[in-house]
């Protein structure tokens, strides 16, 4: 069994269905959807962080402090996968974080983990922060229109639980 009729075996798609969509598709590097994705982040990133900078922060970390404070303290690895980081980068922006003063954390009961929660400069910051990503979120649903960015969302949602 060649990789490629392993991969076809563990989705459970059928063969012939996959062979007709290779037929329709052409190879327009245009229409990647790794390139075309990592573009659109790129941007969305820009934006966002623009807006975070002036706080000594980037977007992905004002995230990382939206997260928990959404979700309560959490562990790196609920935080992961929740945010959908690799590891490494979590644990280098956490660390940053912490470094500022913005979160603290302490060893998980179970495990050798540890748990972050904000401190109340992080609270503070994102007080602070907060009006300023709702601009940026305005900003984008005005863009793409109220359907279009719902729509995006959507899309984006089921790309991320694939």
């Amino acid at each position: 069994m060649t990789s490629g009729d392993w991969f076809l075996a563990e989705q459970n798609l059928d063969t012939v269905h996959i062979h007709s969509i290779y037929r329709v598709m052409k190879d327009d590097f245009s229409l990647c959807m790794v390139s075309n994705s990592r573009m659109a982040a790129r941007a969305i990133t820009r934006r966002y962080d623009a807006y975070a900078r002036p706080f000594g922060i980037t977007s992905t970390q004002f995230s990382l402090l939206g997260t928990i404070v959404a979700a309560g303290d959490q562990t790196v690895s609920q935080l992961a996968e929740e945010r959908g980081f690799e590891r490494t980068t979590l644990t280098r922006n956490l660390d940053r974080l912490e470094k500022m003063g913005l979160i603290a954390s302490n060893a998980a009961e179970q495990g050798n983990g540890r748990i972050c929660g904000l401190t109340d400069k992080g609270r503070e910051l994102v007080a602070q922060l907060l009006p300023h990503w709702r601009k940026a979120q305005a900003e984008i649903r005005a863009e793409l229109g109220d359907s279009g960015f719902d729509d995006t969302l959507k899309t984006l949602r089921r790309l991320a639980a694939m």
